[in-house]
């Protein structure tokens, strides 16, 4: 019983087993025609496609930003007076250049004469004490006075001389040399100086007018630490490195641009998903100030690939294909991933060129194989 059973078991495969192999052959055939489209010459000829092969190129990216002219804290100086008074001179306007000491500033008030007269007055009261102590030191020696009398002579005395420091200490922040005081040689005004050499970014001060210590009467900018501070979305970050070198210019300049590099480049980005690049002028100039908005182009580094041209490449169910050539008139559909595009060329960053080079791709307008082949899907 168990081998009629045997073999009726395996008359029935032998009857079934062919359909299904033809089934499966059958299925993997239109898979495959499906990728494959005929052109005639007419079509060709029509659709202006052309046969290249990929080639070994060096691919550049360019990206182009926006940003502004930043300098950092410690280049960006405030200039106040240390004292308050009134402003008697300055010759200073916005972008006017200024080198290290120069008179940028006169003030002019009655407390300065009023802080040197302070000055002679404690200077010579500390020449009385400092006799008087001598005095007291005598005839404590001689036990012709008391002790006391001698520690209250002292007393006095340090207490006058840590006065007059504080009074000389006061003068040489405001420019005037205490050493170089006498009652004859009074000074009713005091000079500010450029600490830097540098530029003129704001004049907030008029003559006559009365200042504060608090008020800021010029913003100086030392250019040699001036940077543009360039915008970056988030997808670009990764592009860049500290030495890639690009061209900076301003808008209202056609043909002039300034050369850069990149020296940092943030690591967070902000609620509109940018991130900043902080980059070096290479030379320096004095049309670049704070503030001023500037566009940049920036070519970052270039890589050797297997390219086609641009018009190869069609995009096709949210997929990338160039259609490579079985003969003059065959292609197929063959999947790519695509990289970095330059100058017309687009590289293809997996393609072995030992496989790919030999080849030949559709170029001109690819597009026109991919609707023939749409079309006979659908047919």
């Amino acid at each position: 019983m168990k081998r009629i059973i045997f073999v009726l078991m395996t008359l029935w495969i032998s009857c079934t087993s062919p359909s299904r192999q033809s089934s499966q052959a059958e299925g993997s055939s239109a898979e495959t025609s499906d990728s494959i489209v005929m052109m005639d010459d007419a079509e060709l000829q029509n659709a202006n496609i052309q046969l290249v092969h990929p080639v070994l190129k060096d691919l550049y990216t360019e990206v182009k930003l926006n940003g502004q002219i930043e300098v950092p804290p410690q280049n960006l100086i405030s200039i106040s007076s240390p004292m308050g008074g009134y402003l008697k001179y300055t010759h200073l306007l916005p972008g006017d250049h200024v080198r290290k000491g120069e008179v940028i500033a006169e003030l002019q008030d009655m407390q300065y004469i009023q802080l040197q007269q302070d000055y002679l007055t404690a200077k010579a009261h500390l020449a009385y004490l400092q006799q008087e102590l001598k005095r007291q030191q005598a005839l404590q020696e001689s036990q012709a006075t008391s002790q006391k009398d001698y520690q209250q002579t002292l007393s006095e005395f340090q207490a006058q001389q840590v006065q007059l420091y504080a009074l000389a200490a006061k003068l040489r922040l405001l420019g005037i040399d205490p050493d170089a005081l006498a009652p004859d040689k009074l000074h009713a005004t005091i000079q500010l100086h450029s600490p830097i050499d540098g530029w003129v970014a704001a004049v907030n001060a008029n003559i006559g007018k009365y200042v504060m210590p608090t008020d800021v009467l010029f913003q100086l900018v030392d250019p040699r630490d001036i940077h543009a501070a360039m915008t970056v979305f988030q997808e670009d970050i990764d592009l860049f490195r500290p030495g890639i070198r690009g061209k900076v210019y301003l808008p209202h300049e056609s043909g002039k641009s300034y050369d850069v590099e990149v020296v940092l480049i943030t690591r967070n980005v902000d609620s509109n998903r940018a991130g900043l690049l902080h980059c070096h002028f290479l030379q320096s100039s004095s049309e670049l100030l704070p503030g001023m908005y500037v566009s940049g182009n920036f070519i970052l580094n270039q890589e050797r690939d297997v390219a086609v041209p641009a018009s190869a490449v069609v995009h096709y169910q949210e997929k990338d294909y160039v259609f490579v050539a079985k003969d003059s008139h065959t292609f197929v559909l063959t999947p790519v991933r695509t990289g970095r595009s330059d100058s017309g060329w687009v590289a293809l960053p997996d393609a072995k060129p030992e496989q790919w080079l030999p080849l030949q791709v559709a170029s001109g307008n690819a597009f026109a194989i991919l609707g023939k082949m749409k079309n006979k899907i659908e047919d």
